[in-house]
């Protein structure tokens, strides 16, 4: 169990590092399947209608649309997160750290975490942690944390 034996910074009383997230391949994959679907669905309504050129180049361009929605959404994901006992700080690509309380979560089978955050401010944003982007000992305790900020909010 060499998870056991790592130094976890986080789990000290007091310290809150910053947590870094990778990118997510299972979410990398769900968009790009989505995307094929997309432009394959896309490319059958055309193509019956109007012939297998113009459904071509539909397809081409609604897939070509999500991708740069992709990679816009996949840009504008935190690098880092902090936790904390009600909510979390999470770190842009620029360098900037927000602060925001947890009002909301569903869990996908220990895969997926789909957290509403709002800051009082900005309103409500949601955060889609997915378990490959955080080791798994921050994503439980991430879990855990987003299910009781949750109920207390309600």
């Amino acid at each position: 169990m060499t998870g056991a034996q790592q130094h976890r910074p986080h789990r000290e009383a007091g310290n809150l590092p910053r947590i870094p997230m990778r990118p997510s391949r299972f979410v990398l994959v769900a968009l790009v399947v989505f995307m094929a679907v997309a432009g394959a669905a896309v490319f059958e309504c055309i193509a019956g209608h109007f012939g297998a050129f113009d459904g071509t180049v539909a397809a081409l361009v609604v897939t070509a649309l999500l991708g740069f929605a992709a990679s816009r959404w996949r840009r504008r994901q935190p690098v880092a997160i902090a936790l904390h006992a009600d909510g979390l700080t999470v770190w842009d690509r620029a360098g900037g750290a927000q602060y925001f309380s947890i009002i909301g979560c569903a869990q996908w089978s220990g895969r997926l975490l789909a957290l509403t955050l709002s800051s009082g401010k900005n309103g409500r944003r949601t955060l889609l942690v997915a378990a490959d982007a955080v080791d798994s000992d921050t994503f439980r305790q991430l879990a855990v944390r987003a299910r009781r900020a949750a109920s207390a909010y309600l």
